[in-house]
């Protein structure tokens, strides 16, 4: 980095004075609402098609809209943070987010939908990108890691809480609910977020709109492909297209990025360990934990018959140890630093994910709630430690960014772990499609189709693994070579106290 860079990225702000307990209360509730609504919708999309006389497929984009959007804008989100102001983007974000929400709920045609998905994703993705860095600007490097493993337990539990509170809002007042719910929240979220998050920093250096188009051409090129995968198989025609134009445009965005003087993304970042090796960590981690979260859903209520409220209780295993251990691993990161358990959580989850291996038709629901479980714990014992470490590396004047491309690593873990795991569910299955098959499996189906799963799920703990070699090849940080005086630091234990 140069060092014009550096001054740049460090901007002069007055120090704050708000309640940390406080602001991370109102950063947590942020950081639930977007993510619960990217997996909310899912539930909804029969009676969305089945009110608009659609195929299926056609609502699909309802949800499909939503992500594209929000993955294709956090990085630009959390630049204009930088810019502009965490407090101020973050704020933005839930207004138009609630204002999407609201035009969505009355949406008369399933375009306007769609349409209005999208505007409600441009706030997600501002939520997004400024929650995390609001935490750099808030709690002190020493408590970080604490203040960030709640901000994971949010952002988990509503990507894990979506389709069972989507269930009973569809059920009991139809799919307007799940839109309805977030206008309250939202507008209550943005006073909240006005009134008690520290006063912004802003610098006066330009936005890359050139950098900003690229960059999402890439991902959402990127992103189309993976999801190309999921609803036609490997051997769509639209797979490869996709993917030259997000060659293409990413190619065109490093040639960019590297002329300007003040890029929307300073590549230069990628030179430090601590990041790179977290991003792709991170990416790692949700792509490993998104392959059980494509198969689990069938496997209970198809292969097993599970009746959906049972299955939803066994999916509630994830989010549980997510509860217990999230904050948790973050606290033991502030006192011991993240290399040793970012490295050890994905260790975990690969071994979790051979467990999950051994479910079958005839595997008691105890274990494969114990499985879960286990599967959530790797995961929580890496997150919190892991997000402290990327937002350590980044310079103060680019916290955003920073934040930013946690969430950038988050949404193409999940959508090349859903793209990988379909890919070789479809391949393993040799053409037949059990998936759409619409009545009960006969018990041949349902063996075929866990035979089918097992490599996935291999595979997926084979990427958990490469997580864990590129969280250690991080070296050593800071934290790790400061000694820790315990009775200087306050002590909080949760957000309530």
């Amino acid at each position: 980095m140069t060092k014009g860079r550096d001054e740049a990225a460090a901007p002069a702000c007055v120090a704050h004075t708000a309640d940390e307990r406080i602001v991370l209360l109102t950063l947590v509730a942020g950081t639930f609402l977007a993510p619960l609504d990217s997996s909310i919708v899912n539930i909804a999309l029969p009676a969305i098609a089945a009110d608009f006389g659609a195929r299926i497929a056609a609502a699909g984009w309802v949800a499909t809209a939503y992500v594209l959007t929000t993955a294709s804008l956090v990085l630009t989100m959390g630049r204009l943070s930088d810019i502009l102001g965490l407090r101020r983007i973050y704020v933005t974000g839930f207004l138009v987010f609630g204002t999407g929400s609201a035009a969505c709920a009355l949406a008369p045609a399933l375009g306007w939908l769609i349409a209005a998905r999208v505007l409600q994703a441009i706030g997600a993705a501002a939520m997004f990108a400024a929650g995390p860095a609001l935490v750099t600007r808030t709690f002190a490097p020493r408590r970080r890691g604490w203040a960030l493993g709640w901000i994971s337990l949010s952002v988990s539990a509503g990507l894990t809480l979506g389709p069972a509170t989507g269930g009973l809002l569809v059920g009991a007042f139809g799919w307007q609910a799940v839109f309805l719910i977030n206008i309250p929240l939202a507008l209550i979220m943005a006073v909240l977020a006005r009134r008690l998050l520290p006063e912004d920093c802003t610098q006066s250096e330009p936005f890359d709109l050139t950098g900003a188009v690229l960059a999402a051409v890439t991902l959402t090129s990127l992103l189309l492909s993976l999801s190309e995968i999921d609803r036609s198989g490997i051997t769509s025609p639209n797979v490869p297209g996709a993917l030259v134009v997000s060659i293409a445009a990413a190619i065109a965005f490093v040639y960019v990025e590297q002329s300007k003087a003040h890029p929307m993304l300073d590549l230069s970042l990628f030179s430090k360990r601590g990041l790179s090796a977290g991003v792709i960590a991170a990416a790692c981690s949700y792509a490993s934990l998104f392959a059980v979260t494509f198969t689990m859903p069938f496997y209970l209520l198809r292969v097993r018959g599970i009746d959906a409220q049972f299955a939803g209780l066994i999916l509630t295993a994830t989010p549980i140890s997510m509860a217990i251990f999230s904050p948790l691993a973050g606290r033991l990161s502030d006192r011991w630093g993240s290399r040793g358990l970012s490295t050890f959580g994905l260790g975990w989850l690969a071994m979790s994910l051979v467990a999950a291996t051994r479910l079958g038709v005839d595997t008691p629901p105890v274990y494969v709630a114990l499985t879960l479980f286990s599967v959530g714990s790797g995961l929580s014992v890496f997150q919190a430690p892991n997000t402290a470490a990327i937002l350590r590396a980044v310079p103060p004047g680019r916290a955003g960014v920073g934040s930013a491309l946690v969430g950038q690593a988050r949404n193409l873990g999940m959508a090349l772990g859903i793209g990988t795991t379909a890919a070789i569910v479809s391949v393993n299955l040799r053409g037949e499609d059990i998936m759409a098959i619409a009545g009960a499996l006969t018990r041949e189906q349902a063996e075929f189709f866990v035979a089918a799963m097992r490599p996935a799920l291999l595979t997926a703990s084979a990427v958990a693994l490469a997580g864990a070699a590129s969280s250690w090849a991080r070296g050593r940080d800071e934290l790790e070579d400061q000694a820790v005086d315990a009775r200087t630091r306050p002590r909080v234990d949760s957000p309530g106290e």
